[in-house]
């Protein structure tokens, strides 16, 4: 499928991505029409080529209402998981998508190589904020403070590439990664968004959400620490308005493409997507996996011995069987058998029937 054109580029993404710790690698992008386009950068500017990665898989979304509080956890260690923002202080997913400045979120997410981390190309050179508790020679000591570290200091973290204007029509297919609107064209930007169509890219068709709960409060904000201000509260309400009238524009597009989603908190503000409950979400999605605990692995090293003298020893008897064939039909072509010696009474027997 050829790529669309963003319609609205992150010029900050666009600048990372030529910068001169790309330069410095001698690797210049050139890229001819009708080329795959590359998603995803290190630091320095080279493609990781992750797209299709996860062919077939089935992926949990976990964002950030706090109805993941109510949730049992446990089985989804068995899952893969992307969180978002800070949520990976309820939960250490897979992976994990910011878009926002990375002094937002907490330094140990960053540095924990365990998870994969997806964040703007522009944020790879920005600084960090300490937030860990540590285990000292003083005890546990709780740090709050700027980190020297930068983003592009950390492991696993991967850059991609935004625009700002939304277009349901090209989403799916378009060369970088929409986030939604930029205040020209009406604002309401989501990681929700971002986080998607990443999954879509490394292959997921099968994703269910948790934590979409498109609902907060003064008192009802997220399944981790964290205040959120009248005003800050009325801005999220109205990006979830948004984001409902956009899905509901992408929903026929990911039918077409195969791109199921699910909403696993059933009394969710988001309908744009069909409800499954977490319970059968977790059990379509390790259908294919079944129960690794009890499956059998003795004989799996032998196996491929044992089958090999198997077929060597039927190969054999074939052989032989063959052999006994060819022996047989050996005599001269047109010669018979001499005849059996006949008794004399059946010699007599037979001369008076002539």
């Amino acid at each position: 499928m050829t790529s669309s054109r963003s319609l609205a580029k992150d010029g900050a993404d666009i600048t990372a991505l030529h910068s001169p710790r790309w330069r410095e690698e001698n690797d210049v992008p050139v890229r001819q029409l009708g080329e795959p386009v590359p998603f995803f950068y290190t630091r320095a500017g080279a493609m990781l080529p992750l797209e299709g990665q996860y062919r077939g898989g089935h992926a949990f979304l976990m964002a950030n209402g706090p109805s993941v509080g109510l949730l049992d956890l446990m089985p989804l260690h068995r899952c893969w998981v992307m969180t978002l923002n800070n949520g990976a202080r309820t939960f250490r997913g897979n992976a994990n998508c910011t878009v926002d400045e990375p002094s937002r979120f907490s330094l140990s997410m960053w540095l924990d190589p365990t998870i994969l981390k997806f964040s703007p190309m522009s944020h790879f050179e920005k600084p960090l904020w300490d937030n860990r508790l540590v285990n000292t020679e003083q005890g546990w000591v709780q740090r709050w403070e700027s980190s020297k570290l930068r983003l592009g200091d950390c492991p696993n973290v991967v850059g991609f590439r935004r625009n700002e204007k939304f277009h349901a029509p090209r989403w799916l297919d378009e060369e970088t990664i929409n986030w939604g609107n930029h205040g020209k064209w009406g604002g309401g930007r989501s990681v929700l968004l971002a986080a998607l169509r990443i999954l879509h890219l490394l292959g997921f068709r099968h994703v269910y959400l948790l934590g979409v709960d498109f609902d907060m409060s003064v008192t009802k904000r997220y399944h981790f620490e964290e205040g959120r201000t009248p005003q800050a509260v009325k801005g999220n309400m109205s990006t979830y308005a948004k984001l409902q009238k956009w899905f509901t524009e992408l929903q026929p597009h990911f039918k077409k493409a195969g791109f199921q989603v699910f909403n696993c908190n059933l009394v969710s503000k988001l309908t744009a997507f069909p409800f499954l409950s977490y319970e059968e979400a977790l059990a379509t999605a390790s259908v294919q996996i079944g129960d690794v605990s009890q499956e059998r692995t003795e004989g799996m090293y032998s196996r491929v011995e044992e089958q090999k003298k198997t077929a060597e020893s039927k190969k054999g008897k074939e052989t032989a069987g063959e052999d006994g064939v060819e022996a047989a039909a050996s005599s001269p072509e047109g010669t018979a058998a001499p005849p059996a010696e006949l008794k004399p009474e059946a010699a007599a027997s037979t001369a008076g029937s002539l």
